[in-house]
């Protein structure tokens, strides 16, 4: 054991005289600092960190991660089809990372009950199971079985009246010269009419989507259009890790750059922040909210510190005037002081992540904090933090609050042997 350490164990551990001692609030004060900042650093990256998963995942539910359609396709949800066939799935299949493909299409259309209409848009994808978006977020009822079974959100039930079992008449409107046409605004127009049955009732709490998106079957949205079976909106196209879109969007670009499907349609392709550019605008807000926060926490603690160092290093001037009559040098009794500081900074962080980490896991399977999820999109506070994130909080805390106690360890230099001993005698 070096020297600095030994002096540092035997002040910061030792039994003896409370007069020879470091005053007690002050460790208290300096622990409580590392402590309570520590907790609102954990706590503030948890949350920001499950509250930006938590919506992201919403938006990708909806939307998958990538998305191909056709190059012509305006942003709006009647879209022109384009014709998915076995060379395009295989050349989509060989970029890496690539966990699941499904079909998709979408069109407006108009709810309509005995009381009320609703515009809605109706999504068909080749597959609704239990592990799902829709699987995982159904209330009621249960997944569509059948060509005519369809999910409707929790908003468009409440706002229509509707529960599972009822039949609801749903209108398409398109141009076309296959059905009965009507004049609307100088354009000829065409209604389709299906009766569908409600089997479930999902809620994501985003309300973007909910207060439209009813969740149908492609094949009946294939018919109503006058598609073929191998034509869809486009393919929704997810991966294993979200830090690797837009790299991924890039293989994918490059495979399918120069394909066109069998009608001479080409490939467009774009990421799910490129789609809701709003949502995750807002989302990478949050993290600046963050950093201002990390900041503040690691000032205070760091301050908090400083006073604590600098008492004890006043306390104990007279053992610094015998230390340096000894031989002892100035950079030996910094490293005392900033060992006594060290321990001080460590049991601030054990109690710190016992109660940042309890508080995370109370709040993980309890779900105490709730939250409107009007204006939230969620019923209680997320909080996801992991060992990666928990471990670089602590040892940017320790750095900085060592660093910033190296100049405050610097006073030890300028105590004077002489006046040191001469004010205790």
């Amino acid at each position: 054991m070096s020297f600095a350490l030994y002096i540092a164990r035997r002040i910061h551990f030792s039994k003896g005289d409370e007069s020879q001692r470091v005053s007690p609030p002050a460790i208290r004060i300096a622990i409580a600092g590392i402590a309570i900042g520590l907790v609102v650093m954990i706590l503030s990256v948890a949350i920001v960190v499950g509250f930006k998963k938590e919506i992201r995942e919403k938006a990708i539910g909806f939307g998958g991660h990538l998305q191909i359609h056709a190059m012509t396709s305006n942003k709006t949800y009647e879209t022109e089809p384009i014709c998915i066939d076995d060379s395009l799935m295989k050349a989509i299949g060989k970029v890496e990372g690539i966990t699941s493909i499904k079909r998709y299409t979408t069109k407006p259309a108009v709810l309509k009950t005995s009381n009320d209409f609703l515009a809605v848009v109706i999504k068909g994808q080749d597959e609704v199971d239990a592990d799902s978006f829709f699987g995982r977020n159904l209330k009621e009822g249960s997944l569509p079985e059948t060509d005519r079974d369809i999910l409707v959100s929790r908003d468009i039930a409440d706002k229509m009246m509707l529960k599972v079992g009822d039949k609801v008449r749903v209108y398409f409107i398109r141009s076309d010269q296959n059905v009965n046409q009507f004049q609307f605004g100088g354009a000829d127009l065409s209604i389709k009419t299906r009766q569908l049955n409600i089997t479930g009732i999902y809620s994501s709490h985003f309300n973007e989507y909910d207060k439209m998106m009813i969740v149908g079957s492609l094949p009946m949205l294939q018919e109503c259009n006058g598609w073929d079976s191998d034509m869809a909106s486009g393919l929704e196209i997810n991966i294993a890790d979200f830090s690797e879109l837009d790299d991924r969007c890039y293989d994918l670009i490059f495979a399918i750059n120069a394909m066109h499907d069998r009608r001479g349609t080409a490939f467009h392709v774009q990421t799910i922040t490129q789609l809701n550019p709003q949502v995750f605008s807002w989302l990478d807000l949050l993290d600046t909210n963050v950093w201002v926060i990390l900041i503040l926490m690691v000032t205070v603690a760091s301050f908090t510190m400083i006073s604590g160092l600098l008492i004890i290093i006043l306390e104990r001037t007279s053992m610094i005037g015998i230390l340096k009559s000894m031989g002892c040098s100035n950079y030996q009794l910094r490293k005392v002081f900033l060992y006594v500081a060290t321990f001080l900074i460590a049991k601030g962080l054990v109690i710190g992540n016992i109660v940042g980490i309890g508080f995370c896991m109370i709040q993980h399977y309890f779900h105490i904090i709730k939250l409107d999820p009007e204006s939230y999109y969620l019923e209680w506070v997320p909080v996801s933090a992991g060992f990666l994130e928990i471990l670089a909080i602590n040892i940017g805390t320790v750095i900085i609050a060592l660093l910033v106690l190296i100049v405050p360890s610097a006073l030890v230099a300028n105590i004077s042997p002489v006046k040191a001993i001469a004010q205790q005698g």
